[in-house]
């Protein structure tokens, strides 16, 4: 029973990692918006004002489009090899396309349809000698430091994203006041080839290669936003978010002792409720200033992401039903942006734009692939082309391709004395407890030593509305 047990710990343990990287939400789903400090809540009137606040759908005169590439270049820094280690990741490439099409179906209503991806990730550490500070060669730890360096390499990867389709409308209410529904169709994709202490999960010590393959779609649920435009110069933007969950399912391989294993999976993930607040002033036809605050509540009871259950199930009955329960302990994240555009000529506009977020991991239950805790930051930049049609040249700003390069950063670093001090420790959402970085946990949190990710963007888009 025992040995059904750890091969059933092998298969759960695979999962803990992977929906880790979710907590930053990019959104990067127009490169105007990315362009000035991922704002776009009061002013961005354009197709993929589906994502950020449906009200804006309103501008849209007739019929437009939005197509949006965002490339991003991931660099991860954590203590994989031990307590006070260094990792580097190698540079993760997570590809962000997005689509929008829509137009007006009545007087005061705008439809928009679009497929877009909410947050993705890639990350890898690769020939990794220790992993948690012990050797790891067929299984067996070693302990010794000094022999650390002679384990047998191994590579670490992860690969996640969320997307969505979405459908909405909105409605103007008078000139000044407009409101906007959206329906969200979640879906996530989670790929992941590991090695980890999985008989932890049976109060012993030993690691194993695993290798899992999830996806699922979640359930429907709405976004709301509202516009208000008190003055010719100004505009108030609202949008909240309803949060949804998927249901994930795949299969977990596992490679035990010659045999190869492979065990159905499943795992759920929320979307937090969100809230967004904007407002933006534009003092002539060439200047506009936009002011944003966002919260994401992941620290929410029962919607959020305090802990993930992960159950596994052999499909021939050799081994029994297995749930872990991972800690992310995660809280509410907050986030603040700026964002700026001059429009030089009819041809060109230069954008720029900053943020400052607060991660909503917390150090105690900090993990190797989760972004770090603590505050991160945000800058980018951006060029904006606008021709028209010369067959019809009454209508302006006709086509529209953006081109925005950014860079993001957040980091910690965690001291020695947090395991410690914050031992034991209660699991978040249960009542048991564990020892922080230690070996009675599959996957080992709050260890020592410098947490940070670089992310490297760029991102084009283009767009056509009259």
């Amino acid at each position: 029973m025992n040995h059904r047990l750890f091969i059933a710990c092998l298969a759960a343990a695979a999962l803990t990692p992977l929906s880790a990287s979710a907590n930053p939400e990019p959104t990067a789903y127009d490169s105007r918006s990315i362009a000035m400090g991922i704002t776009g809540t009061s002013y961005l009137e354009r197709p993929a004002a589906l994502a950020l606040n449906p009200a804006n759908m309103e501008g849209i005169d007739k019929l437009g489009f939005t197509f949006n590439f965002s490339n991003l270049f991931v660099n991860q820094r954590a203590p994989v090899q031990g307590p006070n280690t260094r990792s580097d990741s190698g540079v993760g490439y997570g590809p962000m396309p997005s689509g929008f099409i829509g137009g007006r179906i009545a007087p005061r209503v705008v439809f928009v349809a679009g497929l877009y991806i909410e947050t993705g990730y890639g990350s890898s550490f690769d020939d990794v000698t220790c992993v948690d500070g012990d050797q790891v060669v067929d299984g067996v730890p070693d302990t010794d430091p000094a022999t650390c360096t002679n384990g047998a390499p191994q590579d670490l990867d992860v690969t996640f994203f969320v997307g969505e389709f979405a459908a909405g409308t909105s409605f103007r209410v008078t000139d000044q006041f407009w409101l906007g529904v959206a329906l969200r169709l979640p879906f996530s994709k989670q790929i992941a080839d590991l090695y980890q202490n999985t008989l932890a999960a049976l109060g012993g010590f030993g690691y194993g290669r695993v290798k899992n393959n999830l996806g699922g779609v979640g359930f429907p649920s709405p976004r709301f936003g509202l516009t208000y435009k008190p003055h010719r110069t100004v505009s108030i933007g609202v949008m909240y978010r309803m949060y949804s969950k998927i249901k994930m399912t795949g299969t977990t391989n596992a490679d035990l002792g010659g045999s190869a294993l492979e065990l159905d999976a499943t795992a759920d993930w929320y979307i937090p409720h969100a809230i967004q607040f904007g407002v933006s002033w534009a003092p002539t036809t060439k200047l506009l200033f936009a002011l944003e605050s966002r919260l994401q509540f992941h620290g929410a009871d029962k919607t959020g992401n305090k802990n993930q259950t992960v159950s596994t199930t052999d499909p021939n009955g050799v081994v029994p039903d297995f749930s872990i329960v991972v800690p992310f302990g995660w809280k509410t994240a907050w986030s603040v942006k700026l964002g700026a555009e001059y429009r030089i000529n009819p041809l060109l506009a230069v954008r720029g734009g900053a943020a400052i977020s607060e991660s909503a991991t917390t150090e105690i239950w900090a993990q190797n692939f989760t972004p770090p805790s603590g505050l991160g930051g945000y800058l980018s930049s951006g060029l904006g082309f606008y021709w028209n049609d010369r067959n019809n040249p009454t209508i302006e700003d006709k086509y529209m391709l953006d081109l925005t390069g950014s860079f993001a950063f957040g980091g910690d670093n965690i001291s020695d004395d947090l395991a410690a001090n914050s031992s034991p420790a209660t699991v978040p959402g249960t009542n048991d407890t564990v020892d922080v970085c230690s070996r009675d946990q599959v996957v080992r949190t709050g260890c020592a030593g410098d947490y940070r990710v670089l992310t490297y963007w760029f991102s084009l888009g283009f767009s056509v509305q009259y």
